[in-house]
């Protein structure tokens, strides 16, 4: 399965984690690494924007991102969380208890969790501390820009 993961330049490919560990996401607590990848280049484009503060949605700040495509081997174990999982207003810590706890289990590589912009798509979270890790491949990097038409005030 391919995934893709969108980071700034310096950082690519940013397997370790470090940047999710520093702030925390919504999968994980600061404190714990993880790896954000999105189901597609376009779901990742999205995610990646709607967190931008509303000072870097210019046609001037738009970041240049690195693409990162990462191969997942479909016969690598992966755990996988529902919107079953999610109860009902969902505040930011269910979401981190789901994932601080697949991260503490070390049970699988890869955790796919729905995407709440697009929800019938999927993003996947990888936990850089998994041994399986070393079997996830890195197929391709290359620059990425948001297209300028995205910048608010146009």
């Amino acid at each position: 399965m391919r995934v893709w993961r969108l980071t700034r330049p310096d950082y690519a490919p940013g397997l370790d984690g470090l940047g999710a560990r520093k702030e925390g996401g919504r999968w994980n607590s600061p404190g714990r690494p993880a790896v954000y990848c999105g189901g597609s280049l376009a779901l990742s484009c999205l995610e990646v924007f709607v967190h931008l503060p509303p000072s870097m949605r210019t046609t001037e700040k738009l970041p240049a991102l690195t693409a990162v495509e990462l191969d997942l081997p479909d016969e690598l174990p992966r755990s996988e969380a529902a919107w079953a999982d999610i109860p009902k207003n969902p505040e930011i810590a269910d979401f981190r208890a789901i994932g601080d706890l697949w991260l503490a289990e070390r049970k699988t590589a890869i955790l796919s969790v729905p995407s709440l912009i697009i929800e019938a798509e999927r993003n996947y979270i990888l936990n850089p501390e998994h041994p399986d890790m070393d079997r996830i491949e890195i197929l391709s990097q290359q620059p990425f820009r948001f297209d300028g038409r995205m910048a608010s005030g146009r």
